[in-house]
């Protein structure tokens, strides 16, 4: 294979490489099985009918902007306890790892009602579905583990 020829396949195989790569992220992830968000998963699960569906969509709404609130109040402790580092003077340090406690606290409460108020939505039939829903809600709202 002569220098002329090496360089005209070499050219053409990363040419190839380089629109692969551009099509993998401009279309995005390849087709294949995704993970379905706790919505989803938990209305399936317990068979919401659809005016089920209904209410469970306005405690969704309402139990995040709970939780969205509660994340912005614990950045702004997180903010403020590290900051703390800028200086020799940690005297609000103590209250500060409190407050964050006393914020995630409150979010399990958010969680704890939120889910309360699933249950209460379930009729007779679906309250074992729940029950056993229950063992696995834990891994529903667990950090994402990174790809790959």
């Amino acid at each position: 294979m002569n220098k002329t020829r090496f360089l005209v396949f070499a050219v053409a195989a990363m040419l190839l490489l380089n629109l692969a790569t551009v099509a993998f992220f401009v279309l995005g992830r390849p087709p294949g099985p995704r993970q379905e968000g706790p919505k989803k998963i938990i209305a399936e699960r317990l068979h919401f009918d659809a005016e089920q569906v209904q209410a469970y969509d306005k405690l969704i709404a309402r139990h995040q902007q709970e939780i969205r609130e509660k994340q912005r109040e614990m950045g702004a402790a997180k903010t403020a306890l590290y900051s703390q580092l800028q200086g020799q003077d940690f005297s609000k340090k103590d209250s500060l790892i409190a407050h964050i406690g006393t914020l995630q606290q409150q979010i399990e409460t958010i969680h704890f009602q939120h889910f309360s108020e699933i249950k209460n939505l379930c009729n007779g039939e679906q309250i074992q579905a729940f029950n056993d829903l229950t063992t696995d809600l834990a891994g529903y709202f667990a950090p994402r583990k990174p790809r790959k």
